[in-house]
């Protein structure tokens, strides 16, 4: 018996164009990874592949920032500490500057749990008594955040969004720069608690806040009521077969939403033919589906169950289950960290 030839690839022997292309393929964040993402760290691969080469650390580094997740406060401050690294890598001219802005096109910012320890921003707590006990300071972040075209951000967290916005429209007058709009348009996604809290009134009144707003063209709330998390508290989340009415989340009626061309939300579907308001938690799923701003009752803005039906096309990313969950049709059973990062709004 002749004995097996093992079959060597020389990697290194591949033309230079063709040896970074496939670095670049390899360096995509593994979003779709059935692994929690606390477990394993979806960039990982990428970032081992930055310690290679200078050369493949700028193939790779795109890749890395296209989108990036800050579930945590200690993510938002370890990013910081990265793009004050960058400015100072540019006023030396050092060969690992990179300008992050360029490529990052979606950012996540989650939920920490709690208001942020008192990070050094203006306009970060506009309702707050008195001053706020000193922290990091978070102003690298306001250029970056607000070149970003699709930004996500906890409901309850909005006052770091709205201390980016007042931050860059303060510095543009202090540097007397002219009057062009501030904010492109973009995509707005919400996760959380809904809830009128004072910081998202005062958002919206605010100059900063009303601009941003205008701009965007397409908005996605993830949100819940006070209702849906005391059923999902209480594990009653799967024991409801009742049609429920769709209609714009009371934070979505109130903002100034000047360009606003379509919405999202998310919509528990069956496979199966269901007559009409016989929805049940069997063999459901829950997809974001896009309506059309005109598609809403000007009265009640409601959704009816058949706009739902014909504009529904069921092709975008689902939201993944969290494993171990009875209900894979509530909101709060999702995974949305991960169905967003896998495109859910693109």
């Amino acid at each position: 018996m002749e004995p097996v030839t093992q079959l060597s690839f020389p990697f290194g022997d591949l033309p230079v164009e063709l040896a970074l292309l496939i670095l670049k393929h390899a360096a995509q964040p593994s979003f779709s990874q059935t692994e929690p993402y606390k477990s394993k760290n979806p960039y990982s691969f990428a970032f081992a592949l930055c310690l290679v080469s200078k050369e493949v650390r700028k193939t790779v580094l795109p890749e890395i920032l296209h989108t990036v997740l800050l579930p945590q406060f200690h993510n938002v401050t370890a990013f910081v500490d990265a793009l004050r690294m960058q400015e100072a890598y540019a006023q030396q001219g050092h060969q690992f500057k990179f300008d992050y802005t360029k490529y990052i096109r979606r950012m996540w910012l989650g939920r920490f749990n709690g208001s942020l320890p008192g990070p050094s921003l203006p306009g970060l707590y506009p309702n707050a008594l008195g001053p706020m006990p000193p922290g990091p300071d978070l102003s690298p972040l306001a250029p970056v955040l607000l070149a970003v075209p699709s930004i996500a951000v906890d409901f309850e967290n909005v006052g770091l969004l709205s201390g980016c916005l007042f931050y860059a429209s303060k510095s543009r007058v202090d540097n007397h720069e002219g009057s062009p709009a501030l904010y492109d348009q973009k995509t707005l996604t919400v996760t959380g608690f809904e809830c009128m809290t004072r910081e998202w009134s005062s958002f919206t009144k605010t100059v900063h806040g009303a601009a941003f707003l205008a701009s965007l063209s397409h908005v996605i709330s993830i949100t819940y009521t006070m209702g849906e998390r005391n059923r999902h508290v209480l594990r009653l989340c799967h024991s409801s077969n009742k049609c429920k009415i769709y209609q714009l989340p009371e934070w979505m009626e109130r903002a100034p939403f000047r360009s606003l061309q379509t919405f999202s939300l998310p919509i528990p579907h069956s496979a199966h033919h269901l007559a009409e308001c016989e929805l049940s938690s069997t063999d459901m799923k829950v997809e974001v589906s896009t309506f059309s701003v005109s598609k809403l009752s000007s009265r009640q803005r409601t959704l009816g169950i058949r706009t739902i039906r014909e504009t529904m096309s069921f092709n975008g990313p689902l939201a993944l289950s969290y494993p171990g969950r009875s209900s894979s049709s509530c909101i709060l059973c999702q995974d949305w960290l991960q169905a967003w990062a896998c495109g859910l709004g693109t």
